[in-house]
């Protein structure tokens, strides 16, 4: 008998030039090496469709991308705003307030993490530096390679992310100048960079809903321990699927 492959939709980046929808390869090629089997979601605000494909996807993969509008979190756009996606802050954030509510696997990576906090709830930094000048930040947007690791988190014991590292300290890469602020209610923190930044955070009731601020997908071809965030979304993406 085949074996099922959780159905896994991924959130699509978007070109407003262009009218392109694009996705970086390590997500989805990501889900495939981890036992999932991926589908590019649309860009839409269609709410009747968004909320089919919920119902028909075993898990959300929320991708990385461009900052949230501030408007979601009651904040004025700050000067040193970047991009900003209308559609995809709709789109993405209706996504993750369903999905958690009827208890599908969501994974949130980068941009994702923040699009989970917001949707449920919670607030972040619009520029970790120009609000944090009390501190002495690492870089958080790095130079180097993007598959290279360039500073340290420290995860708690007993967490998703723990378990998939099997560590309490893993070195990540980073590209962001936004981060998790306030914590959304029922999610906990489970991993801080060296200066504090929140690095992940996870639903503490439902069956797998986690946000990391970093990016696995351009690191599990040169170190197979960070496949394991993959492997153990899709895991608890079979244990609810319908097959």
């Amino acid at each position: 008998m085949r074996q099922y492959r959780p159905l896994i939709a991924v959130t699509p980046g978007y070109n407003y030039d262009t009218s392109m929808s694009y996705v970086k390869n390590g997500y989805y090629e990501g889900v495939i090496e981890a036992g999932g089997l991926p589908v590019l979601l649309p860009l839409t605000t269609d709410e009747g469709i968004l909320l089919e494909f919920i119902s028909r996807c075993d898990g959300i993969l929320l991708s990385g991308g461009p900052d949230i509008d501030a408007k979601y979190f009651g904040e004025w756009n700050l000067p040193l705003y970047d991009e900003i996606s209308p559609q995809r802050d709709t789109m993405e954030l209706f996504i993750a307030q369903k999905a958690i509510e009827h208890d599908k696997t969501v994974l949130g990576i980068c941009r994702g993490i923040q699009v989970i906090n917001v949707a449920m709830g919670g607030t972040i930094f619009q520029d970790i530096y120009m609000q944090n000048k009390d501190k002495v930040l690492v870089r958080h947007s790095q130079n180097a390679p993007k598959w290279y690791p360039t500073h340290d988190v420290y995860i708690e014991k007993d967490s998703r992310v723990a378990a998939t590292f099997n560590s309490e300290c893993v070195r990540v890469n980073s590209f962001h100048h936004q981060a998790v602020k306030d914590v959304a209610p029922d999610f906990v923190v489970t991993s801080r960079a060296e200066d504090g930044i929140i690095e992940s955070i996870e639903h503490a009731k439902k069956t797998f809903v986690v946000g990391v601020q970093w990016h696995p997908e351009l690191m599990w071809q040169n170190d197979k321990s960070f496949l394991g965030l993959f492997k153990e979304f899709i895991r608890c993406s079979g244990k609810t699927s319908k097959a």
